[in-house]
């Protein structure tokens, strides 16, 4: 055996030291290309939405190295995304290994599965794997993911399975600190998009509120209202983008944090979903709408500043008709919506 038992030991202790997905994406590449030869290795992230050949990029090891080895695309907002192969279609399509050689380089691809749906697919390319770092790998693959089973049993929202209001002030936190980094691992959170538009890009806060839910409970019952949170989590995944963040925050309220865009892109999105909704027919429920309140994300203000600021720009929504999206820096410049002073100058929100 080419490595001890400790050596080992450490490996899979370093992979469950992490408690994000991002962190343990980055572990889990970490610990393998400590243990292998190889060109690159790159981590995708399968769509959550109906893109079905489309994946986004995790990590890469060399930093850039994926440029040379996959199809890039870019999604009309700014995200860079990966083309399907005939390799990893079939890779996703039979949930299996896939080796390949030719004159140029050896590629396998391993799949990452969760309750039967593959989620990741570790590309590497540069490796002769033997039947023993076949095994080592996919034993890495099995402590990542059931270390990340329990991560999201612990994260997300039981009914809808969006993010939790428990990790809501966790991830808004980390953003808020994060700071670029010059690891040998890639972070593709849209550090490259950020470089291209740095004055221009924002992460973008947003607030989303069911207008009159109430109403749909008393009507047709906590059943039916449960069904309108199903289908309304179920459109924000098919509406926003695998790099944004959606939260089911509370009852009938949800939080989505737009990765960097540039304003007008970022109404866009907010709008293009604000459609969605107007225009789904909820089963026995029929049409109902959603009121939005969105504000810039700037890293020096607290967490609970930004979400304040944009639960004043959504309570402005629904007392002037609903069924609209407002901005709070917008509402601000132009007078609708002002700050609240008190006798110390210092001002409250």
């Amino acid at each position: 055996m080419p490595y001890d038992e400790y050596q080992l030991l450490e490996s899979a202790i370093n992979i469950t030291d992490e408690r994000d997905k991002k962190s343990l994406e980055k572990g889990l590449i970490d610990t393998i290309s400590s243990f292998i030869s190889y060109d690159c290795i790159i981590l995708l992230r399968t769509s959550r939405n109906s893109e079905n050949n489309i994946l986004t990029l995790a990590a890469s090891t060399p930093k850039g190295a994926y440029k040379q080895k996959l199809t890039l695309a870019t999604h009309e907002h700014g995200e860079q995304l990966v083309v399907c192969d005939e390799q990893i279609k079939h890779c996703i399509a039979n949930q299996q290994p896939v080796s390949v050689t030719n004159e140029k380089q050896n590629r396998t691809l391993f799949p990452i599965v969760i309750n039967n749906t593959v989620i990741s697919i570790i590309d590497i390319y540069g490796c002769q794997c033997d039947k023993f770092m076949d095994k080592l790998i996919h034993g890495f693959i099995r402590i990542y993911s059931n270390f990340l089973a329990i991560i999201a049993d612990n994260e997300h929202d039981v009914l809808t399975g969006l993010l939790n209001r428990k990790t809501f002030d966790t991830h808004l936190s980390e953003l808020l600190s994060e700071t670029e980094s010059n690891n040998d691992i890639d972070d593709f959170s849209g550090t490259e998009r950020r470089n291209k538009h740095e004055d221009n890009n924002h992460h973008w806060f947003g607030i989303l509120d069911i207008d009159h839910f109430k109403n749909i409970n008393d009507k047709f019952g906590h059943v039916y209202g449960d069904e309108v949170l199903l289908l309304f989590a179920d459109l924000m995944r098919e509406t926003f983008r695998s790099s944004d963040l959606l939260f089911r925050y509370g009852g009938e309220e949800f939080v989505v944090v737009l990765s960097p865009v540039e304003e007008s892109a970022a109404q866009k999105i907010f709008e293009r979903f604000r459609k969605q909704v107007e225009n789904f027919n909820f089963p026995q429920v029929g049409y109902i709408t959603v009121s939005i309140g969105t504000i810039s994300i700037n890293k020096q203000e607290h967490p609970t500043t930004i979400l304040e600021h944009a639960d004043q720009a959504l309570y402005f929504a629904k007392e002037h008709g609903r069924n609209q999206i407002q901005d709070y820096h917008q509402l601000i410049e132009s007078g609708m919506l002002k700050t609240r002073q008190v006798e110390s100058d210092i001002e409250l929100f």
